[in-house]
């Protein structure tokens, strides 16, 4: 009797049920273990920010008064403002960024004479937006193309938009005011010109893409209807990685009081007057 030999058969039968009984059991239970899922989300944002309030006012800059959500927005929609106040813009020249509603930030001339034939140098002193009894000017010489313009004088301001998505502008006009012989001027009669450039070194053109500034908008008559497309962009400012100012792209509306003459926005026939409008800009889903 071979008892040897029949111990090793019954342990490979044994072995085999075994293995079978595994088998089977396998697909009812799960084996044991650990299950991480990290998960990261970006919003769409835009940033927008100037100077908190005007001058007069107490206002000061750099602030960002606007943080927008382009996140489930649909195209053409207005996105929310998360911040609920509402900024303004800032002087572009001289790089001072100072939040004044009126201009006097600047040092360039209301009014000046051209078509001189000598003389004619004016000096401005503050108030820089208007002409005083504080101001000089030289005596000039006149011919037949001496004149009196304000050509020099258009107003400049900016404001700075940070984002890390695509995005349009709109542009609203309301609140005109005029007076004296300037009451029968209207919107259409401030011109509207708006240039962007690049600011931070880590930005890049956000027009790329769409189709930029919108050329028919050439006064505020074309946006006094209501909320208007003025900048359809095509890609987000940030361009490397930087802060929020590195990463900004600045938008520079110029306005200018128009009266029909190309080659001249003011003569002495206007009269005497004042004109302004409020402009609010407000950024849209494109």
């Amino acid at each position: 009797m071979n008892i040897a030999k029949n111990t090793r058969v019954l342990s490979v039968a044994l072995l085999g049920f075994w293995l079978l009984v595994a088998l089977a059991f396998s697909g009812r239970f799960a084996f044991g273990g650990t299950l991480d899922r990290p998960f990261f989300r970006s919003n769409a944002i835009v940033i927008v920010f100037g100077g908190s309030d005007f001058l007069e006012n107490g206002g000061v800059s750099l602030v960002a008064t606007d943080f927008y959500l382009l996140d489930n927005i649909a195209s053409g929609q207005a996105a929310p403002d998360i911040i609920g106040v509402d900024g303004v813009t800032v002087e572009f020249f001289g790089g001072a960024n100072t939040p004044t509603s009126d201009g006097t930030a600047r040092t360039n001339e209301l009014l000046r004479i051209e078509g001189q034939t000598s003389g004619g140098v004016l000096t401005n002193v503050a108030d820089f937006n208007v002409l005083d009894a504080n101001d000089s000017l030289t005596a000039f010489g006149v011919d037949n193309n001496t004149d009196l313009d304000m050509a020099s004088s258009f107003r400049v301001s900016q404001f700075y938009v940070t984002a890390n998505t695509a995005f349009d502008v709109f542009a609203h006009a309301s609140n005109l005011t005029t007076t004296n012989d300037f009451t029968s001027l209207g919107y259409a009669d401030i011109g509207y010109f708006l240039f962007s450039q690049t600011t931070g070194s880590a930005a890049q053109n956000p027009a790329i893409g769409g189709q930029g500034r919108m050329t028919a908008i050439n006064d505020l008559g074309d946006m006094s209807s209501g909320p208007t497309k003025v900048f359809d962009g095509g890609r987000r400012t940030a361009r490397v990685p930087g802060t929020i100012l590195q990463q900004a792209f600045s938008f520079i509306p110029i306005y200018f009081i128009s009266n029909g003459d190309p080659g001249n926005t003011y003569d002495l026939s206007a009269g005497i007057g004042t004109i302004g409008a409020t402009v609010t800009y407000t950024i849209y889903t494109p």
